[in-house]
């Protein structure tokens, strides 16, 4: 037997170094660094490859076999906290991003397989909406997830839209910013041509995809973009695309807390700023006599008086939490017994109107005592049928007319309406009468008066179509003729 020393003399003469020329060499000379960075290019260089041979491949199993890729390789990418805490920093935050780049990627493809579902109608063979057969097939969803996918899915339905929809799809908008800009266009729809339409959604969704743009900079884009649409309209559309843009949005803000954001047209918010700076949300100290606590009316209407000695508390209540619910009031009031006069104090709106007795018609802009702006048409609309008490002037400025409670029909008035025109009396319209107001046919401060056979059932959108339009009727044998 060989010893070890003639082993390694064999093994040495054999030994040869390697040929300059051979591609291993050249690997060989590499120095660590230049190593790795050979391996990355060569490890990206077989992803390409992969990718493309799977590109190859039919939809379906691209669909499949990528998803199976991707969980495998969140498996390998999953760390515990201990792992984690042995990250540096540079890779720490190179991983942050490179989570935040799947995330949109993964929500693209969730976007796009949702649209697909949509188009197909799979949520209505089960007659579901898209939100809940989302959250059925991918119980992980919440419910806003799921709203702003559905939100993305129908605006991209449109074509002068459909650039939000692809702006997800591709990868360079996520979701829930695309969500906003989908919103947006929703509501600015109506009040857009299809040209404008499109360049809207173009100037929002390339703001969307901006990522120095934080989430709030592009709600204020978006809502830019609805003050532009106000401040370009004419004057005399400006009136209809506010009606257009009314709005209530709702957002959960905490367990047991919910915020409502109301958009309102200048008319429309003039009532609601008289409810909230009416009596019902001024300061009301609290009586209490000795020996009957407790007692009152419940509606926390106020009154510094008492008698019998009692103690008056002062009201503790924030001047926002006093206006909130000033505005409870009156709506629980209206759901509470609708229809019938309230039998307490209640919230009062001036509104002086310029009249023009010859045309028997507003001459100009109201406003309320506070100074806020209602358009013509739409005072004429509130002091035929709001909780308002108009105040009709003289080119002077002088008090023509007065409006008092007498200008609302009475509940038996309201009931033979409801009889006669069995809802909206305008052509075509089917609303039920439940929800409709009455309308004098002769205006108020013109000397109309409040007869049956002088009024009619209309329902809040054709209302405010009749007061824009300045629409006419006859009653006739009981039937209202509008002359349209």
């Amino acid at each position: 037997m060989a010893s070890a020393a003639e082993v390694h003399a064999d093994r040495a003469e054999e030994w040869s170094p390697p040929d300059p020329e051979s591609p291993l060499a050249e690997i060989d000379a590499l120095s660590a660094e230049d190593y790795r960075a050979f391996m990355d290019e060569l490890s990206a260089a077989l992803g390409e490859a992969a990718d493309a041979e799977l590109a190859a491949r039919p939809a379906s199993e691209r669909v499949a076999d990528g998803l199976e890729t991707a969980r495998r390789g969140m498996r390998c990418a999953t760390v515990s906290a201990e792992e984690a805490a042995t990250v540096l920093d540079a890779d720490l935050a190179g991983a942050l991003e490179s989570v935040g780049e799947l995330q949109t990627q993964l929500g693209a493809v969730g976007f796009t397989l949702a649209r697909e579902a949509a188009v197909r109608g799979l949520h209505q063979d089960v007659a579901m909406s898209l939100v809940d057969w989302l959250r059925v097939r991918c119980p992980w969803l919440s419910i806003q997830d799921a709203a702003q996918i559905s939100a993305v899915v129908t605006v991209s339905q449109t074509p002068t839209t459909a650039m939000i929809g692809e702006a997800v799809a591709d990868g360079s908008v996520p979701v829930h910013r695309a969500a906003t800009v989908a919103r947006t266009m929703t509501r600015l729809k109506s009040s857009l041509t299809p040209e404008q339409q499109e360049d809207y959604a173009r100037i929002a969704t390339a703001a969307a995809a901006r990522t120095d743009l934080s989430d709030r900079d592009l709600g204020r884009v978006c809502h830019r973009l609805l003050e532009d649409l106000l401040e370009e309209t004419e004057p005399e559309g400006r009136e209809r695309t506010a009606i257009e843009l009314r709005t209530v949005t709702r957002r959960r803000v905490a367990s047991g807390l919910t915020r409502f954001t109301i958009d309102a047209p200048d008319g429309d918010a003039a009532i609601i700023s008289g409810v909230l700076t009416s009596a019902l949300a001024a300061p009301a100290p609290e009586s209490k006599a000795q020996g009957d606590e407790g007692e009152g009316d419940g509606e926390g209407s106020g009154g510094a008086g008492g008698s019998g000695g009692g103690s008056i508390e002062p009201d503790t209540r924030l001047p926002g939490q006093r206006r909130y619910d000033a505005l409870m009031t009156v709506i629980r009031r209206g759901v509470g017994n609708p229809g019938a006069p309230p039998s307490t104090a209640r919230a009062t709106v001036l509104l002086t109107i310029p009249f023009d007795p010859e045309r028997g018609t507003p001459a100009g802009a109201a406003s309320t005592m506070e100074g806020d702006y209602v358009p013509p048409r739409q005072a004429a609309e509130l002091a035929c049928s709001g909780d308002v008490t108009p105040v009709w002037l003289t080119a002077d400025g002088e008090p023509l007319a007065l409006g008092q409670d007498a200008r609302f029909a009475s509940p038996a008035q309201w009931k033979a309406l409801a009889v006669r025109d069995g809802g909206c009396s305008f052509p075509g319209c089917s609303a039920l009468p439940q929800w409709c107001d009455s309308h004098h046919l002769d205006h108020w401060a013109r000397g109309g008066s409040t007869d049956v056979d002088r009024m009619a059932l209309l329902c809040g959108r054709h209302h405010t179509h009749v007061h824009q339009r300045d629409l006419t009727a006859t009653v006739s044998g009981g039937t209202v003729t509008w002359h349209v």
